[in-house]
C-alpha cells in the first residue's frame, strides 16, 4: 500500500517542516463502496488521496453514466474543473469499493502554498501529472483502436481492470460492453 507520506516524496522531496505541515492538513476519510463524494453542480473544494480502494469520476449524459477517470491507490483525484476554477462540478466522483482516503481543503492547500514555496512546486507537479495523463487519454481516444486503448489501460493502470466494474471500464474506453468482451476474450 502506498501511504500518503510516501506519495508526497514521489513528486518532489519536501523538507521536514513543509512535509509535516502538509500532512497535518490532510484529513483521513473512510468511504463505503459506491459512496458519492462529489456531486454534479456542487463545488468541489477537496483534493483526495486514495490510500486504498478506488474512485471514479463520471458524467451523466442523457441519464447514462460516462466514466471519465479512475483514481487508484497512491493517486490524487479531484473534480479538476471545479477545484481549479472554483466552479460547480460537471461530474460526480464516487468510490468503486470501500476506500481509505485523505482529503485536503483547497483553501488550506493554498495557504500552505503561500507559506512554503516547495509545497506549491509539489502541487504543480501533481497538476502536471494529471495534465500528462489527460493528454495521453485524449490521444488514445482519438488515435487508438479499442484494443489499443484496452492494452494501454492494462499496461498503465492494471488495477483498474482488477477492481472496476466492467461497465465502467467499457465506458472509460469509449466502447460497448460487447466490444470489451470480445477484446478480453482474445
Amino acid at each position: 500500500m502506498v501511504t500518503l507520506e510516501n506519495s508526497l516524496d514521489t513528486f518532489s522531496v519536501l523538507k521536514p517542516d513543509p512535509k509535516q505541515a502538509l500532512l497535518e492538513q490532510f484529513q483521513p476519510k473512510d468511504a463505503k463502496k459506491n459512496q458519492i463524494l462529489v456531486i454534479e453542480k456542487e463545488h468541489c473544494r477537496k483534493l483526495f488521496f486514495v490510500q486504498s480502494g478506488m474512485m471514479r469520476a463520471f458524467y451523466l449524459k442523457d441519464g447514462k453514466a460516462v466514466t471519465d477517470w479512475f483514481g487508484t491507490e497512491g493517486t490524487f483525484m479531484t473534480s479538476i474543473h471545479s477545484f481549479y476554477n472554483d466552479l460547480p462540478s460537471k461530474q460526480f466522483i464516487q468510490t468503486g469499493e470501500a476506500s481509505t482516503l485523505f482529503t485536503i481543503n483547497k483553501q488550506d492547500l493554498n495557504t500552505l502554498c503561500l507559506q512554503y514555496p516547495e509545497i506549491e512546486r509539489w502541487f504543480r507537479e501533481i497538476t502536471t501529472q494529471h495534465l500528462i495523463r489527460l493528454q495521453e487519454r485524449i490521444m488514445a481516444l482519438q488515435f487508438y483502436s479499442a484494443k489499443e486503448r484496452y492494452d494501454l489501460l492494462l499496461e498503465k493502470h492494471p488495477q483498474v481492470l482488477q477492481k472496476a466494474q466492467v461497465s465502467h471500464i467499457a465506458s472509460y474506453l469509449g466502447i460497448s460492453l460487447e466490444t470489451l468482451s470480445r477484446i478480453r476474450s482474445t
